[in-house]
C-alpha cells in the first residue's frame, strides 16, 4: 500500500515539474525574443539599413572594366593597314571606365534621405511590432486566468446541482415533489456543462494563441502564474485629454505615419528633380594586341608592350542632358507625388482620430471597471445570501425548483461578472500606463 502511494505521489510531482510555471514577465520576455512577427520586423528592419547605407555609393564614382577577345577567318579587315585581308586575326582589347554623375537635380541627396527615412519607419515599426505582440499577449494571458476561475466556478456549480438531483430524488421517493422538478434539475446541470465545455473550448484556443505568440511548440504543457492582485484604483483619469495627447504623441503608428508623410515629401522632390539637365563626366583608357597569321614569319611584329603602347586610347567626356518634353511622363509623376503628400497628411491625421479614440476607450473602460467591480462585488455578496437562503428553503420545500434555479442562476452570472470586472480592471489599468509609455506590466 505504501509503494502504490509513493509511486502515486512520484508521478503527480514528475506531472508538475515537466509543466513550465510562466508569469506575465517571463511569457512577455520570450515573446518578444521568439515571435515571428517581431523576427520578420527585424530583418525588414536589416534591409532598410543596408539600402540605406548603399544609396550613399551613388555619391562615388562607378568604375569598371571591359576585356573582349575576337579571333575571326577569311575575309576581313586588317586593324594595322585597314585592307581587306584573307587570314585569321587575333585581337585583344582591353578598356577601363570611370562614369561620375556631376549633377542629377539633387535626386541622389534625396534618395539617401529617402532611403534613411525608410530605415527610421523600418526601426519605429519594430516598436510598433513588439506593442501589438505586448497587447495581444496581455489579452491572452488576462482571458486564460478569467476562463481558468469562471471554469472552476462552472465545476463548482456543477457540483452544487449533483448534489440538488440527489435531494431531488429523494423527495420524488417520497412524494414530496413531482418528478418534473427532478427534470428542471438535470436541465439546470446540463446548461452547467454546456457552459462548462464552452468555456474549456476557449480555453484551449486561447492558450494555443499565447504559445503562438511566444512561438513555442503546441505540446509544450505550460501554467501561467497568476498575478497578485495589486489593483491600483487611482489611476488619474481626471483630465483625459491630456492623456490622449501624450499617449498618441508618443504612439510609435503615430510616428511612423509622420515618417511617411515626410518621406513623400522627399519623394515629390525627387519627381521634382526630373526636371532638371543631367551633368556627368566619363573617362576611359584602352589598348589593343593584335596578331595576324602572316605576321608569325615576320620579324617586324611588334613585340607586346610595345603594341600596347601605340594602340593607347584615353578619352575624357562631359556630357549634358537637358529635358526638354518628356511625353507629360514628369509632369505627371510631380503631379502624383503632390497628390500622395497630400494624402499622406490626411493618413497622419486619421491615425490620429483613430489612436485618440482607442486611448479614450481605455480611458472610459477603465472608469467603467472601477465602478464594475465595485458593483459586482456587492451583486455577488447578496446573491450568495440569497441563494443559500434559498436553498435551504428548498430543502424544507417553502420552495419550489423554479425559484431556486433562478436564484442559482443569478449568483452565477454574478459570480461570472466578479471575476470579469476583476481582470478587467487589472488589464484596463495596465493598457492606460503602457499607452502613457510604461512597461505592461500585470
Amino acid at each position: 500500500m505504501k509503494k502504490s502511494i509513493l509511486i502515486i505521489l512520484l508521478t503527480l510531482s514528475s506531472s508538475v515539474f515537466s509543466q513550465e510555471m510562466l508569469t506575465f514577465k517571463d511569457c512577455l520576455e520570450l515573446a518578444l525574443k521568439e515571435n515571428l512577427d517581431i523576427k520578420t520586423a527585424l530583418n525588414e528592419q536589416q534591409i532598410a539599413k543596408m539600402q540605406y547605407h548603399s544609396s550613399y555609393g551613388k555619391l562615388l564614382p562607378n568604375l569598371f572594366g571591359s576585356f573582349e577577345n575576337k579571333n575571326s577567318w577569311g575575309r576581313d579587315v586588317d586593324p594595322n593597314s585597314n585592307l581587306f585581308i584573307n587570314t585569321d586575326i587575333k585581337s585583344y582589347v582591353g578598356y577601363l571606365n570611370a562614369t561620375y554623375n556631376l549633377f542629377a537635380g539633387f535626386n541622389t541627396i534625396n534618395n539617401i534621405k529617402l532611403n534613411k527615412r525608410e530605415y527610421k519607419i523600418s526601426q519605429t515599426n519594430v516598436q510598433k511590432v513588439e506593442n501589438q505582440v505586448t497587447i495581444e499577449l496581455a489579452e491572452r494571458f488576462i482571458t486564460i486566468l478569467y476562463l481558468q476561475e469562471i471554469i472552476a466556478a462552472n465545476q463548482k456549480q456543477i457540483e452544487s446541482s449533483q448534489k440538488q438531483i440527489e435531494m431531488a430524488e429523494l423527495k420524488f421517493a417520497a412524494g414530496s415533489i413531482a418528478e418534473s422538478e427532478v427534470f428542471k434539475i438535470k436541465s439546470q446541470k446540463a446548461s452547467e456543462e454546456l457552459n462548462l465545455l464552452t468555456n474549456q473550448n476557449r480555453l484551449t484556443d486561447n492558450m494555443v494563441n499565447i504559445k503562438q505568440l511566444m512561438n513555442i511548440p503546441l505540446d509544450k504543457e505550460i501554467i501561467l502564474v497568476k498575478p497578485i492582485m495589486q489593483l491600483d484604483e487611482n489611476v488619474d483619469v481626471s483630465n483625459p485629454y491630456d492623456l490622449i495627447h501624450k499617449a498618441v504623441e508618443i504612439n510609435p503608428s503615430y510616428n511612423i505615419s509622420k515618417m511617411r508623410e515626410k518621406k513623400a515629401r522627399t519623394a515629390l522632390a525627387i519627381a521634382r528633380g526630373s526636371r532638371y539637365p543631367v551633368l556627368s563626366l566619363r573617362a576611359q583608357y584602352g589598348s589593343q594586341y593584335i596578331k595576324t597569321d602572316y605576321q608569325d614569319d615576320e620579324e617586324d611584329l611588334l613585340p607586346l608592350d610595345e603594341q600596347l603602347r601605340n594602340n593607347e586610347v584615353n578619352i575624357f567626356r562631359i556630357n549634358l542632358v537637358v529635358p526638354i518634353f518628356s511625353q507629360l511622363d514628369n509632369r505627371t509623376k510631380i503631379k502624383t507625388s503632390k497628390t500622395l503628400y497630400k494624402q499622406s497628411k490626411i493618413d497622419t491625421q486619421i491615425k490620429r482620430n483613430e489612436l485618440s479614440k482607442e486611448v479614450m476607450q481605455a480611458i472610459t473602460d477603465t472608469k467603467t471597471s472601477i465602478k464594475k467591480k465595485e458593483a459586482s462585488s456587492i451583486a455577488y455578496e447578496f446573491s450568495q445570501k440569497s441563494y443559500d437562503a434559498d436553498a435551504l428553503k428548498f430543502e424544507l420545500g417553502k420552495i419550489n425548483i423554479n425559484e431556486l434555479n433562478l436564484t442559482k442562476s443569478n449568483l452565477n452570472n454574478s459570480e461570472a461578472q466578479l471575476i470579469q470586472s476583476k481582470y478587467e480592471l487589472m488589464y484596463n489599468n495596465a493598457l492606460i500606463k503602457f499607452y502613457l509609455g510604461e512597461k505592461f506590466n500585470l
